[in-house]
C-alpha cells in the first residue's frame, strides 16, 4: 500500500481527500488480495472444482479488464494514477491465488519455484504496462523467491566450483545487480522513482553476498573465493555509484553496515586462531562501535556536503529544477529520526553536522523519489522548525553497532564466569547501568556513548536475567521498569533511550499480563512461548493494547511539546509502537459475532478487543480535533465514523487496527516514517496472520472480503460525499496528470489473455490425464503442515522412493549405499501386485520402453530427497483427522511418465 502526503496545489482539505482516497482504495484493495488468498487456501469444498476455477478467473478477468480500462483513459490526478495501480496490485495477486488453486485442485506436484517463476513471466506484461513502482517491488520479490527456491531444490555436484552453498548468493547477488542497473537506468531516461526500488535491489544485491560470508564455515578463507571476491566487487562498484553518480545515503548506510558485519567475522575469526578464548569479544565490540561512529561520521558529511552544494545554487537553480524531481525534497523534513538527540546534550555536538540531513537527501536525488508533481506541496500536520536531527539510517546503523557490541558484552561476562549467579547478575547489571548512564552523560565523543549505550543496556538485560527467579513476577517487573525509566531519563542517548523504552514496554507487558500471578518470572515468560487462542487472548492481547494506546498518546503528546523536548518522548513513542506491533503477531481476537460469548467467558479479554479495534477512530478523532477551522465538519465527523464502522473489522486481527493507526498518525502529523512503518507492518501482519490457526481460513476470507468491501465504498464517499453536500470539487491540476496510454492497456488485455490460455491449457491437459490415464497405487507415509496460499495439506513420502537408489543403473543395495541415492531426474517403472499396488520394478532415463502390463512414472530428484509425482495432498481445512487414515496414494499416470495425485485411501484401499 502506497499513501503520500505529496500531494498538487490545493488546500490541505483538498490533501486529507487525496489521502482518505488513496489509503481506503489501497486498504481495501489489498484485504480483497488476502481474502481471495485465504478463500484459496481455505479449500472450500461447498463449491465444485469447476465453480471455483472459473470463480477465479471470473475475479482475475474482471481485475485486468478494470486495471486495461482505467489505463486507457487519462489519470487527470495523482489519485486516479495511484488508484489503477492499486487495481493492476489486485490482478497480480489474483494471479498468484488462481496458479495456487490450479496445483491445489490437481495435486500437480510441481516444484514450489515453478509456481512462483510462472507467476514471475505472466505478470511481466502488467509490470510494464503499469510503470508502478509497487507493481514492480512485487515482481522483484517474485522473482528473488523463485530464483531462492530454485536454486535450493535443484542441488547440482558443480556447486563445488564456487565454494559450494555460496554459489545460490552468487546467482541472487548478481540477479538483483542486473535488475539494479535497469532500474537505474530507467531512472536516468524515464524519470522511474528511487525511493524504494533500488534500495530493496541494493539490499538484496549485497545482503545475500554478507550472509553467505558471514554465516559461512570460514570468513577468512571465504574472502579468497568467488563469494568474497563478488562481495568486495559489488560494494566498490555501488559505493562509487551512489557517491559520485547518484548520491543515495541509504544505499551507503546498506554498505556501510555489511562491511561492518563481514569485517567483524573475519577480525574474530583471525583472533580466535591466534589465541581461542572468550576475550575476543571486548575487542570486537570496539571495533564494531568504532567503525559505526567512521561510517556515521562519513554518512553526515555527504549530508552536509549536498546541502552545502545545494543551497549554494538559491533560487535560480531551483527554478531550473523540475517539477519530477522538485516535490520530494520536503518529504522528510517534518520528522526527525526515531530517536534523536535532546538539544543541548553531548549527542547534539556530533548531530550539529547533520541539521539538513533529511532535506539533501532528496534535493540531491539522494534517494529520494521522481515522479511527476503537478503543483505545490501541503504541508500537513503541525509545522515542524528545521533542527538539527540525526538522519534515520545513521541512527540504525549505530542501533545495531550498540545492540551487536551488547550481545558481545554479555557473551564475556556470562563465558569469562564473571556472572555466575543471579544476585551477581542483578548487582553487575546496576553497576553497569550507572557507569552506563554516566559515561553518556559526560561523553563528548560519539564512540564513548555508543560504550556507554552497550553498557547501560546489557546491564538492564543482567538485572532482567537477575529477577528472573524471583518468586513474584509483579515486582520484578516493577524494578524493571523503574530501572528503565531512570535510565531513560538520565542518559542523553537517543538509542540507549530507545533500547530503554523497549524495556519498559517489557516490564509493562508483564504487569499486564501477570499481575496476579505469583510464579517466578522466569515461567511466565516461557509460557509465553507458542500461540494458542487463550494465550493470545489472556496474555498478548492485553499487554500489546497498552503498548498502542501508549505508542499513539505519546505521538499525539509530542507534538504538543516545546521543539526542544520533543526529542524526549519520541524514543519512548517508537518504542511501544513496536514492542505492540511485535505483541499483535501472537495476539488474537474474535468477531464481532462473538464477541458476547467471550465477555460472558473472559470480561477483560473482550474489553481488550474493543479497545484495540477502537485505536483508529481515537487517533482519528484526536487528529481531526485539530483541524477545527480547516476541514468542514463533513470531513470532521465522517472520519471518526468511517473508523468507527470499520472497527467491527479489525476484532479478528488487533494488528490491521494497530498499522491503520500508525499509517493515520503519520499522515495527520506530517511524519511520512511512522506512516511507512504503518504500511510495512501491516503488510508483514496479513502474511503472518494467515498462518494463525485460531481463526478458520474460510472466516479470514469472509471478514477480509467484507472489510475490503467497505473500505472502497468508504473511498467513494471520502472522494464523492464532500463535492455534494458542500459544492467544492476535488482541486486537479490543469493538464492531465498522467496521459491516456492505449498501448498499455492493450499489453494488460494481451497478458490477461496469455494468462488465461497459459491456465486453461493446463487443466484441459490434467482433465485429459485424469480422463485417460493408468491407475497406480502406492503407498505412503504423512505428515500434516500448512503452505502459503495453498492451505492444510499433508505431506507424503512414498514407499517406491526408496527403492530408486538401489535400482538405478542395476546397482546392487551395497554399491548404491556407497552414493547414497540418485543423482538425476528419471522413470520408475512400476506394476502392480494381487492388491494392485503398484511396485518399483527398475528405473530407467526414459519413459519408453516398458510392457505393457507396467506402467512408467517419472521422478525427480530434489534436495529433500526423491519426489514421486508430488510431496503433498490438499485438503480443506479442518479435516486433517480425517486423512490420518491414509495409507496410499492413488495416481492417474500418463503414457509420458506424467502423474496426477488423484486422492488418498485408507489400509482396505478404500477412498477416504
Amino acid at each position: 500500500m502506497q499513501v503520500d502526503t505529496r500531494t498538487p496545489a490545493g488546500s490541505e482539505l483538498h490533501a486529507w481527500r487525496a489521502f482518505l482516497g488513496r489509503a481506503t482504495l489501497a486498504l481495501g484493495l489489498l484485504l480483497l488480495a488476502s481474502a481471495a488468498v485465504c478463500w484459496v487456501a481455505a479449500n472450500w469444498d461447498g463449491m465444485s472444482k469447476i465453480q471455483r476455477l472459473a470463480g477465479a478467473q471470473a475475479l482475475l478477468a474482471a481485475s485486468a479488464l478494470l486495471a486495461a480500462w482505467l489505463y486507457a483513459r487519462p489519470a487527470r490526478t495523482a489519485v486516479a494514477a495511484h488508484g489503477r495501480a492499486c487495481v493492476v496490485g489486485l490482478a497480480s495477486v489474483l494471479l498468484g491465488a488462481l496458479l495456487a488453486l490450479v496445483g491445489q485442485t490437481y495435486q500437480t506436484g510441481a516444484d514450489t519455484w515453478e509456481l512462483f517463476a510462472l507467476w514471475t513471466v505472466l505478470l511481466l506484461p502488467w509490470a510494464v504496462a503499469a510503470r508502478s513502482q509497487g507493481v514492480w517491488l512485487l515482481w522483484i520479490i517474485l522473482a528473488n523467491i523463485a530464483l531462492a527456491l530454485l536454486l535450493g531444490e535443484r542441488v547440482l555436484s558443480w556447486w563445488a566450483v564456487f565454494d559450494g552453498p555460496g554459489f545460490p548468493s552468487l546467482v541472487v547477488s548478481a540477479a538483483d545487480l542486473l535488475m539494479l542497473a535497469v532500474w537505474e537506468l530507467c531512472a536516468r531516461r524515464w524519470h522511474a522513482r528511487t525511493g524504494v526500488g533500488p534500495r530493496v535491489l541494493a539490499l538484496l544485491a549485497v545482503g545475500v553476498l554478507a550472509l553467505a560470508l558471514v554465516f559461512g564455515e570460514s570468513v577468512v578463507e571465504g574472502l579468497g573465493t568467488y563469494t568474497g571476491l563478488a562481495w568486495v566487487g559489488v560494494t566498490l562498484v555501488l559505493g562509487y555509484f551512489y557517491t559520485r553518480i547518484r548520491l543515495d545515503l541509504v544505499i551507503l548506510a546498506l554498505l556501510a553496515a555489511g562491511v561492518i558485519c563481514v569485517s567483524l567475522r573475519v577480525v574474530g575469526e583471525w583472533l580466535l586462531r591466534i589465541d581461542p578464548g572468550v576475550w575476543v569479544a571486548l575487542p570486537l565490540a570496539a571495533l564494531l562501535m568504532g567503525e559505526a561512529v567512521i561510517a556515521a561520521r562519513w554518512l553526515r558529511r555527504l549530508a552536509a556536503g549536498t546541502a552545502v552544494a545545494a543551497a549554494g545554487t538559491g533560487t535560480a537553480a531551483a527554478a531550473e529544477v523540475p517539477a519530477a524531481s522538485a516535490a520530494p525534497a520536503t518529504a522528510p523534513v517534518a520528522e526527525p529520526a526515531a530517536g534523536t538527540p535532546a538539544a543541548g546534550s553531548p549527542a547534539a555536538a556530533d548531530a550539529a553536522a547533520a541539521a539538513p540531513a533529511a532535506a539533501p537527501e532528496t534535493a540531491a536525488s539522494a534517494g529520494g523519489a521522481v515522479e511527476p508533481a503537478a503543483g505545490a506541496v501541503v504541508q500537513l500536520g503541525p509545522q515542524a522548525a528545521r533542527r538539527t536531527a540525526t538522519p534515520w539510517y545513521v541512527q540504525g546503523l549505530l542501533g545495531l553497532s550498540a545492540w551487536i557490541a551488547t550481545l558481545l558484552l554479555l557473551l564475556f561476562l556470562v563465558a569469562s564466569g564473571i556472572v555466575q549467579t543471579t544476585s551477581a547478575a542483578l548487582v553487575l547489571g546496576l553497576v553497569l547501568c550507572v557507569a552506563g548512564v554516566a559515561v553518556a552523560r559526560n561523553a563528548q565523543q560519539l564512540f564513548w556513548r555508543q560504550c556507554a549505550t552497550a553498557l547501560a543496556f546489557c546491564g538492564q538485560i543482567l538485572v532482567v536475567a537477575g529477577l528472573s527467579v524471583s518468586n513474584s513476577a509483579t515486582g520484578a517487573a516493577l524494578l524493571i521498569l523503574v530501572l528503565a525509566i531512570a535510565v531513560y531519563v538520565l542518559a542523553p542517548d537517543a538509542i540507549l533511550r530507545f533500547l530503554s523504552g523497549l524495556m519498559m514496554a517489557l516490564a509493562l507487558f508483564i504487569l499486564t499480563s501477570f499481575s496476579a500471578g505469583t510464579e517466578a518470572l522466569y515461567e511466565n515468560v516461557m509460557s509465553w512461548m507458542g500461540f494458542d487462542m487463550v494465550r493470545g487472548l489472556t496474555v498478548w492481547l492485553p499487554a500489546c493494547v497498552c503498548g498502542a494506546w501508549l505508542a499513539a498518546a505519546a505521538f499525539l503528546a509530542r507534538e504538543r511539546m516545546q521543539a526542544a523536548r520533543r526529542d524526549m518522548l519520541q524514543p519512548l513513542a517508537w518504542a511501544f509502537a513496536l514492542a505492540a506491533q511485535l505483541g499483535a503477531l501472537q495476539a488474537t481476537g474474535v468477531p464481532v459475532w462473538e464477541l458476547g460469548p467471550l465477555w460472558a467467558l473472559h470480561p477483560p479479554g473482550a474489553a481488550f478487543l474493543v479497545l484495540a479495534a477502537l485505536l483508529p477512530v481515537a487517533v482519528g478523532w484526536a487528529l481531526m480535533r485539530t483541524r477545527r477551522g480547516i476541514l468542514p465538519a463533513s470531513v470532521r465527523a465522517g472520519v471518526p465514523l468511517g473508523l468507527l464502522v470499520l472497527a467491527v473489522c479489525w476484532m479478528p486481527a488487533p494488528g490491521i487496527a494497530f498499522a491503520l493507526a500508525w499509517i493515520l498518525l503519520g499522515f495527520g502529523l506530517g511524519r511520512p516514517r511512522l506512516r511507512r512503518f504503518g504500511q510495512t507492518v501491516l503488510l508483514i501482519y496479513l502474511v503472518l496472520y494467515y498462518y494463525q490457526l485460531a481463526v478458520p481460513l474460510l472466516q479470514k476470507s469472509v471478514w477480509l472480503a467484507v472489510a475490503g468491501v467497505l473500505l472502497l465504498a468508504m473511498r467513494l464517499v471520502a472522494w464523492r460525499l464532500p463535492r455534494l453536500l458542500e459544492g467544492v470539487a476535488p482541486v486537479a491540476p490543469a493538464t492531465p496528470f498522467s496521459p491516456r496510454r492505449p498501448l498499455w492497456a492493450a499489453v494488460m488485455v494481451a497478458g490477461l489473455a496469455a494468462v488465461l490460455a497459459v491456465v486453461n491449457t493446463g487443466i484441459w491437459q490434467r482433465e485429459q490425464l485424469l480422463a485417460a490415464g493408468h491407475v497406480v497405487r502406492l503407498a505412503l507415509a504423512p505428515v500434516d503442515p500448512r503452505a502459503f496460499m495453498q492451505g492444510d495439506y499433508m505431506a507424503l513420502r512414498f514407499a517406491a522412493a526408496q527403492d530408486i537408489a538401489r535400482l538405478q543403473d542395476g546397482q546392487p543395495p551395497a554399491v548404491a549405499g556407497l552414493w547414497g541415492g540418485p543423482r538425476t531426474d528419471g522413470y520408475l517403472v512400476l506394476k502392480p501386485d494381487a492388491q494392485g499396488v503398484a511396485q518399483p520394478l527398475r528405473v530407467q532415463a526414459d519413459p519408453q520402453p516398458h510392457d505393457p502390463a507396467e506402467v512408467v512414472l517419472r521422478y525427480r530428484v530434489r534436495a529433500d530427497g526423491v519426489r514421486l509425482v508430488t510431496n503433498a495432498y490438499f485438503f480443506p481445512e479442518g479435516e486433517g483427522a480425517r486423512y490420518e487414515q491414509a495409507r496410499y496414494g492413488e495416481f492417474r499416470v500418463g503414457d509420458d511418465g506424467t502423474g496426477l495425485l488423484v486422492r488418498l485411501l485408507n489400509a482396505d484401499l478404500q477412498p477416504l
